[in-house]
């Protein structure tokens, strides 16, 4: 065995490393470019075999049958995939891999960008419940998959851990989708509408453009990806209309409307209830005013903060446990918990008749 193989399956350990895997982004245009029969089986194969790597994220013992338990391809499409990626070599057989003890080898890294960090649970599944990438497969459209784990590239680890407003959001396109509805001392309370329009923009979407005309199939596509429970849009507060702006909390909108959420965590729940309490102590007698904003968003700030936006963040269902998703999800605990402890200040002071404290 060469001191590199020696060296990976160091790196490799015992059993099969990180609930994520990591894919190369150099490699992942290799696998679009590559010759083949069959691009879905290709790429679905390239994908299974490398959720199968360990810690090194090169070196796999999956093969043909665990495309086929897991992608539901047959193995003698799954083999000829397995055979195709080899001709083109994405992957190669190791020193000690035998036929019918397989192992594989990745090719190394070829891109200098942040790897695609993607959830191994996307192709093993939760359970008893079919996995994301087998549900994708049954769509017979490689561009689905190709949009899928594109879309996992774009997610930014920040609080929202989305995909970029710029690239992808859901939103009002409405005049009045974030209008002041009155002032009272230092606090202004706004409403907001979240809409239904979705807009993509990006080099990312252009590959999934027709040229000369016919019919586009990029949102058909984001459709597939919603009804398979593998994308969703989660309502964010921004500090501002603009796409740049700063994301300041996320909002349950089922809570608005008096119904139970069935995606929203507890937290988030209770800090939408109090947005809207507190905007209905600071009405006082004028409830007329929330009245006609029924079913809206209502949120106070100090009287000297510009305009905010409600928009929806594009997320994953099935989300890889990174050390960076770990940071994303602590930084979004820590922004609902310090709004919760301000709005509950803030509904304190303002039920006493203090309006003159703003909101910290």
């Amino acid at each position: 065995m060469s001191g590199d193989s020696a060296e990976l399956n160091r790196k490799r350990g015992v059993g099969r490393g990180s609930r994520f895997f990591v894919l190369d982004r150099g490699l992942w245009e290799r696998v679009w470019q590559a010759p083949t029969i069959n691009r879905l089986n290709f790429a679905t194969a390239f994908l299974v075999l490398l959720a199968g790597t360990g810690a090194d994220h090169r070196l796999t013992k999956w093969s043909a049958k665990a495309c086929e338990e897991r992608a539901g391809m047959g193995k003698p499409r799954a083999k000829r995939a397995i055979e195709e990626l080899i001709a083109a070599k994405l992957i190669e057989r190791t020193e000690a891999s035998t036929p019918m003890f397989p192992q594989y080898r990745f090719a190394e890294a070829q891109s200098t960008e942040e790897p695609i960090f993607l959830p191994v649970q996307l192709v093993t599944g939760f359970g008893l419940e079919t996995p994301i990438l087998r549900r994708v497969r049954e769509t017979g459209d490689p561009m689905v998959l190709r949009m899928l784990v594109d879309l996992y590239g774009l997610m930014l680890p920040d609080a929202t851990y989305a995909a970029p407003l710029s690239a992808l959001r859901l939103y009002s396109d409405s005049e009045g989708f974030s209008r002041k509805v009155f002032e009272t001392g230092v606090h202004a309370v706004w409403s907001l509408e979240l809409g239904g329009t979705m807009q993509g923009e990006g080099s990312w979407r252009n590959i999934h453009s027709v040229v000369g005309g016919g019919e586009q199939p990029f949102w058909p596509r984001i459709h597939q990806l919603q009804n398979m429970g593998a994308l969703w849009f989660e309502p964010w507060v921004f500090e501002a209309t603009t796409w740049d702006s700063e994301p300041l909390f996320p909002a349950d909108l089922a809570s608005v409307s008096g119904r139970a959420s069935a995606v929203s965590d507890h937290d988030t729940q209770t800090l939408t209830s109090l947005c809207m309490q507190v905007s209905y102590v600071l009405a006082g007698d004028r409830t007329y005013l929330l009245n006609e904003n029924a079913g809206r968003l209502l949120v106070a700030l100090p009287v000297h903060h510009g305009a905010p936006a409600l928009r929806g963040v594009a997320r994953m269902r099935v989300e890889p446990d990174t050390p960076g998703r770990r940071l994303s999800f602590a930084a979004r605990k820590k922004k609902v918990h310090e709004r919760i402890v301000a709005y509950r200040k803030l509904f304190d002071s303002t039920s006493m008749g203090d309006f003159s404290r703003p909101l910290q």
